[in-house]
């Protein structure tokens, strides 16, 4: 019965969570392009006219908060983090499954903590009005991407160990 519930949580919440990370991830490649044009851009301009595009190191600090926290999530999904198992690889796939719960629950809570800092800290930055030194472009929506990569490799964490769980009480 417990067994039950859990595979259709599992299940619910891969079937929406999973496609959520990808779509993120693909909107860091987006990014990452523009980020790239503009930096090959700039660079092109200071050889060949000396001059700069004002603010593009600005511009590719916030492009890389959305670069970063937005691939967490889909990072996480592939397995794609480093993982030590030089030990684990010897013990049963039971003992292999208790350990990664605990881990990914670990984990999971850590990444719930960290969203929450992180979106006391938005809260904070939006009401203080703080702008970016050369544009003037608010920092909030930025560290709100922060959250929003927080909370979504949260849920990855949580999804990953239901699934690992899953395999501990199958018998």
């Amino acid at each position: 019965m417990i067994l039950m519930k859990l595979m259709k949580i599992t299940q619910v919440l891969g079937n929406g969570l999973l496609p959520l990370a990808r779509l993120l991830d693909r909107v860091t490649w987006i990014v990452l392009f523009a980020m790239m044009t503009m930096t090959m851009v700039d660079v092109l301009l200071r050889k060949l006219t000396n001059t700069t595009i004002i603010g593009a190191g600005e511009m590719t600090e916030m492009m890389m908060a959305v670069v970063v926290f937005c691939s967490l999530a889909q990072c996480q999904v592939e397995e794609g983090h480093i993982k030590i198992d030089l030990i684990m690889r010897k013990g049963s796939p039971k003992i292999q499954a208790m350990v990664d719960t605990v881990t990914q629950f670990l984990c999971f809570g850590l990444f719930c903590l960290m969203t929450w800092g992180t979106l006391k800290h938005a809260i904070e930055i939006m009401e203080w009005e703080e702008v970016s030194i050369d544009l003037a472009i608010p920092i909030y929506p930025f560290v709100y991407i922060a959250v929003l990569g927080n909370a979504m490799l949260a849920l990855v964490l949580l999804y990953k160990t239901l699934l690992a769980l899953d395999k501990v009480l199958k018998k």
